[in-house]
């Protein structure tokens, strides 16, 4: 399963599916892109595999600089990609929605900045410490049962959590 309705929160377990979508967009988004992109990457809990997640693909376009003239017309062109709104940074934000139902989101954003780091960074933590991860899960399924459908609810449930999980990959990244 891929893709969620909105106004719904769920989680599923790891669908081999997500890597093959995932790697289907990134290459479509190479093609739109080409050499106005650093880096496209698979993040979030879907490019986590032994741990459920929201059935959203998300992936991050690394760029050299948000000077995307000619580029965002011919992204949005089709009407799969639409501009949508990122409340937590000043990322530039895309969707993938049918019917309804969102299945990708495409993160835009300048490649080794903060953000960019905390995407790449906390999937490498996360698949390099299992146990960290089965956390990140309970807390998730925690917060499906207790948000009553509310993404705000959900995500910012999340929020210290994260934050502690972040400073601890930032640390692990340093290291390596």
């Amino acid at each position: 399963m891929t893709g969620l309705r909105r106004g719904t929160v769920a989680i599923c377990e790891h669908q081999p599916e997500w890597e093959l979508a995932a790697a289907g967009c990134i290459a479509e988004l190479w093609a739109i892109f080409g050499d106005r992109a650093v880096d496209i990457q698979h993040i979030g809990s879907t490019a986590i595999p032994h741990i459920k997640a929201k059935p959203i693909i998300d992936i991050a376009v690394g760029v050299e600089s948000f000077d995307l003239d000619g580029l965002l017309p011919k992204l949005e062109a089709g009407g799969r990609y639409k501009k949508s709104h990122n409340r937590f940074s000043s990322d530039l934000l895309y969707v993938v929605e049918n019917d309804g139902i969102r299945t990708h989101q495409i993160h835009i954003l300048i490649h080794g900045c903060e953000q960019w780091h905390n995407y790449i960074d906390f999937r490498d933590y996360m698949n390099s410490h299992p146990a960290r991860a089965e956390e990140y899960e309970a807390l998730k399924v925690r917060l499906v049962d207790e948000c009553e459908n509310v993404q705000t609810r959900y995500t910012d449930g999340k929020h210290e959590w994260m934050e502690r999980a972040l400073a601890d990959e930032r640390a692990w990244a340093a290291s390596r």
